[in-house]
């Protein structure tokens, strides 16, 4: 039985769950395939339907490309003195440490000292302080997504890889690629299990499941700046 909780971000509320084992999903709350939870409505009815969709200058989000960004004079990754960037629009922002909502009367220490872990590490994360996150992660798949979901967690904090290149990470050909994007399509815990990592095989951002305005906010947070595709 999954345990859950309601936690803020800077890019909007998470939906995180665990069990004893440990945390089992991460999901923004306006996601399509956000779990159904008594009593809480998916994105206050605004659903990421499709996760290839948003503009940007007039241009399809999916067509543009990252870059490195240049580090600042001052050796910090943000010119701000390490904060990453602040949401925009309806995603909302969060004060770090603010509370933890939990959708159950009763949670185990266990799935509560979980909860609290991953909410900890968050908040690090977003003010530039984490790069590597330590929380036990006990995702429910398939063997193959297990094994491609292991190869995401490779991708390290500032780098990217394309789906043919994860293919071929886990053990498989380029050729591949189709299905290892249908298991990054399908993990349960996003930013954790880096799938925002992932770009189309030109480079190109191609779609994320949270939307593709916060995979651009979770790259920038990694020191890229998104560029028009060519």
């Amino acid at each position: 039985m999954p345990f859950r909780a309601l936690v803020p971000s800077p890019l909007g509320p998470v939906l995180l769950e665990s069990d004893e084992a440990g945390l089992t999903g991460l999901y923004f709350t306006d996601q399509r395939d956000l779990p159904r939870v008594p009593g809480m409505a998916a994105g206050d009815g605004l659903v990421v339907s499709d996760p290839t969709a948003g503009m940007q200058g007039g241009r399809a989000l999916r067509t543009f490309k990252v870059v490195r960004k240049p580090a600042a004079a001052s050796g910090d990754l943000f010119a701000n003195g390490g904060a990453p960037p602040a949401a925009a629009g309806r995603q909302g922002g969060a004060e770090a440490g603010a509370p933890m909502r939990l959708l159950q009367a009763d949670t185990p220490a266990h799935a509560l000292g979980v909860l609290q872990q991953t909410q900890r590490e968050l908040d690090e994360y977003w003010r530039g302080a984490r790069r590597v996150f330590d929380v036990p992660l006990a995702p429910r798949g398939t063997a193959f997504q297990h094994k491609v979901w292991r190869a995401l967690l490779d991708v390290a904090w500032g780098d990217t890889l394309s789906y043919g290149e994860l293919a071929l990470a886990t053990g498989m050909g380029a050729g591949h690629g189709r299905a290892v994007g249908t298991a990054v399509g399908s993990n349960p815990v996003s930013i954790i299990i880096p799938c925002h990592r992932i770009l189309a095989r030109n480079g190109t951002l191609n779609g994320y499941g949270g939307g593709l305005e916060r995979k651009v906010r979770l790259l920038q947070i990694e020191g890229f700046v998104p560029v028009q595709g060519r």
